[in-house]
Parts: C-alpha cells; sequence; structure tokens
C-alpha cells in the first residue's frame, strides 16, 4: 500500500503528517519532540536545529513554525527523525522550493539605491547616492544610466518615477540628474533603478 505524504505552508508555519512507526497510518497520538529530532539545511548547507519543535494539530498533523533564517534559501530541506530506539514515528523530510534563487537573480538587474546628502545639496532634478545590495558594484561609465527610471520606493517623492539624463560616479557615489521631482529627496530616502 502507497502512502501519499504531503505537506502545506502558511506563513510561517510548515504542516505535515507523521506515520507510525512500522505501520501505514498516521500518528494520532501527539508525540514528544527531542531537541535534534527536528533539523534544517538551506540551499545544500549543514544541518541545524529548527528552533522550535513541531506541534500536534490533531489526526496525526503536526506544524513546525520557522524563523525567517530557517526560511531563508531557495531550496529548503527540513528533517523530522525519531532519535530514540524504537522508533514511534517514520522518519520524514519536508524539501521547500521558495524561487528565492530566482528572486535574488531578477534582483541582481535591478539597481537598489539610497540618497546621501553630505557632501551636496539634493535638488529636485539631482542627487547622489549609495548602492543597496545585492547589486552594489557601480558604475564608472558616465552616463551609462541614462534613459533608465528610477523609481522612489521611500520619502517624500514615494512611488514617484522619473526618467535619469544624466549619470555620474566620483568617490564611490553615484550622481544622478533626473527629471522634475515634487520634491528635492532627503538624505535616507530609497529608490530602484530599471
Amino acid at each position: 500500500m502507497e502512502v501519499t505524504r504531503t505537506f502545506g505552508i502558511i506563513g510561517d508555519t510548515i504542516y505535515f503528517p507523521l506515520i507510525d512507526a512500522g505501520a501505514a497510518d498516521f500518528e494520532s497520538t501527539p508525540v514528544t519532540f527531542a531537541s535534534g529530532d527536528t533539523q534544517y539545511s538551506i540551499d545544500g548547507g549543514a544541518f541545524g536545529n529548527t528552533n522550535a519543535n513541531p506541534s500536534h494539530e490533531g489526526n496525526g498533523i503536526y506544524s513546525l513554525v520557522n524563523t525567517a533564517a530557517e526560511r531563508s534559501g531557495a531550496v529548503i530541506v527540513i528533517t523530522i527523525i525519531d532519535q530514540t530506539v524504537p522508533k514511534a514515528w517514520e522518519d520524514q523530510s519536508v524539501i521547500i522550493y521558495t524561487g528565492l534563487g530566482a528572486l535574488v537573480e531578477t534582483c541582481k538587474t535591478v539597481i537598489i539605491g539610497v540618497v546621501e546628502d553630505t557632501d551636496d545639496a539634493p535638488t529636485t532634478t539631482t542627487f547622489e547616492a549609495f548602492r543597496l545590495a545585492p547589486n552594489t558594484t557601480e558604475e564608472a561609465t558616465a552616463d551609462h544610466m541614462n534613459g533608465r527610471l528610477l523609481t522612489f520606493t521611500s520619502g517624500a517623492n514615494l512611488g514617484e518615477q522619473v526618467a535619469i539624463s544624466g549619470y555620474a560616479l566620483a568617490n564611490s557615489k553615484e550622481f544622478y540628474t533626473v527629471g522634475t521631482m515634487t520634491a528635492a529627496p532627503a538624505d535616507g530616502d530609497r529608490f530602484v533603478v530599471t
């Protein structure tokens, strides 16, 4: 008899069944988990204990709340292994493909920046900035960004999009000339260039 094992994810919680050791029935009597029974690996890295132990939801379905660090990869593997002898449940694994790797690759083509106004005060058409991760390598070629769109993601210009008409790099700072904005950006305002 084949037993289909599936799992579900809601927010930071993973739901999965446990099967009685040596049987095909769900482990409906709540089990006690010890440290090391549930471990996780991110993107093929070493396994470590999960921050929390699973909880019995009922009818042999268990839940495991994961921290942000435990969900921070493209491929997450969680093992639920009974360390006792004899085992109370069949060993299980949950493999999650988050798509995060593709998202990070996509983000490498988007420039994320933050306004830095210690040298020159920003105006409604010019400002200087630093790049933020994941794409922190500044472009040295003058006017390389010309024609691209710059959209503010915070500050007084939140959501405003302007075309870049001038670009330069000096002392690891990027200098932008753009179409007229509603307000001069402030130090710490964030933006993206696409």
